[in-house]
C-alpha cells in the first residue's frame, strides 16, 4: 500500500501534463503511483504557514475551473514565500478562461474592484494571493495581463500591471529553444541596460539547467530574469539547493524526488550583477494545480 501524507496528491489516469505556458508534454517516466505537481503547492503553503482561507481559495480555483487549468508559482524572496497564479487562454478575445471568471471563482475569499479588460487581447493573466487578500483584510489591487508581440522573429510576450489607475508596462519575455539557440540566449542575457561590467554568463545560464526545453530571458523594470522550462525532477532538487530554499521544502522534495520523476518543471530567477557577480534576488518554481 502507498503511504500518503496530507500534502500528497497521487496521479490519476487521464492527468494532464503541461509546462507553465500550458504547452503539453509526454511524461518522461511512468506515472502510476507518483505525485502530482499540486502536491508541492500544498507543501509550500504549509511551510509558509498560510491561512486556511488561502488554501481554500486555491482549492476553489480548481473546483470551479477544473484541474490543471491553473498554473501556480511559488516564489522565494528575502526568505519569504509568496504565491502567484496564472491563467492561460490562447483564444484571446474569444477566451473562455477570463479575468471575470477567475474573480467569480475567488469571490468567496477575494474582493476586487478593478475595471474589466475584456476587450483587450490578453492570452494570459496572473494574480498574487496572500493571507491578507484571501481573508478580505486587503483587496486584490493588481492583476498582471500578458499580450503577444506580433512581427517579432523571437517568440515573446509583454506584461502590463492592471491597477485602478490604469495599465503600466511591466516586463518583456523572450522565448528561446534551449539547445538550438544557445548563442542567441547568451547574447540576449549579455545585452542588458542594467549591466555595467563583464561577468561570467554561467552565473546566470546555469550549465546544469541549459539542457532544458526552453529558456526565457526577461527584461524587467529594475532587474533581469531567466527561466528554465521543462527541467527534470533531479534538476529541481539542484535548484532548491542552489537557491537555498527553506529546509521544509528542500528536504521534503529530496526525500520524495523519485515520485516526481515523471514530471517536467519550470523554474526562474530574478538577478542583479554587482561587482561582476550575479546575485539572485528572487527564485521561483511553477506547476499545475
Amino acid at each position: 500500500m502507498t503511504v500518503t501524507e496530507p500534502w500528497m496528491e497521487l496521479t490519476q489516469p487521464g492527468d494532464h501534463y503541461a509546462d507553465y505556458c500550458q504547452w503539453p508534454y509526454d511524461p518522461p517516466a511512468p506515472t502510476f503511483g507518483k505525485l502530482r505537481q499540486s502536491s508541492l503547492l500544498w507543501a509550500a503553503l504549509d511551510a509558509a504557514g498560510a491561512d486556511a482561507n488561502l488554501v481554500a481559495a486555491c482549492r476553489e480555483l480548481r473546483r470551479v475551473l477544473g484541474p490543471f487549468r491553473t498554473v501556480y508559482g511559488v516564489k522565494l524572496q528575502g526568505g519569504r514565500l509568496s504565491f502567484e497564479f496564472y491563467f492561460y487562454d490562447y483564444a484571446r478575445l474569444e477566451r473562455d478562461l477570463s479575468i471575470p471568471r477567475v474573480l467569480a471563482a475567488l469571490s468567496p475569499y477575494v474582493r476586487c474592484d478593478l475595471p474589466p479588460l475584456e476587450q483587450r487581447p490578453y492570452f494570459m493573466f496572473s494574480l498574487d494571493l496572500d493571507d491578507a487578500i484571501a481573508t478580505g483584510a486587503a483587496p486584490l489591487s493588481e492583476i498582471d495581463v500578458y499580450i503577444g508581440n506580433p512581427g517579432s522573429s523571437v517568440s515573446s510576450g509583454i506584461c502590463y500591471a492592471h491597477r485602478a489607475e490604469g495599465l503600466e508596462l511591466k516586463n518583456f519575455y523572450f522565448f528561446f529553444d534551449a539547445r538550438a539557440e544557445r548563442r542567441h540566449i547568451a547574447d540576449k542575457v549579455a545585452t542588458s541596460a542594467l549591466l555595467d561590467a563583464d561577468f561570467d554568463l554561467d552565473q546566470i545560464l546555469w550549465p546544469e539547467m541549459t539542457d532544458c526545453g526552453v529558456i526565457v530571458v526577461a527584461n524587467k523594470r529594475r532587474h533581469d530574469g531567466v527561466y528554465f522550462s521543462r527541467i527534470r525532477s533531479a534538476q529541481l532538487g539542484l535548484f532548491f539547493e542552489r537557491t537555498q530554499w527553506p529546509a521544509a521544502i528542500r528536504d521534503l522534495y529530496a526525500l520524495h524526488a523519485p515520485r516526481f520523476d515523471h514530471l517536467l518543471f519550470d523554474i526562474g530567477i530574478d538577478y542583479a550583477v554587482r561587482n561582476g557577480r550575479a546575485v539572485v534576488l528572487k527564485s521561483a518554481f511553477y506547476g499545475l494545480l
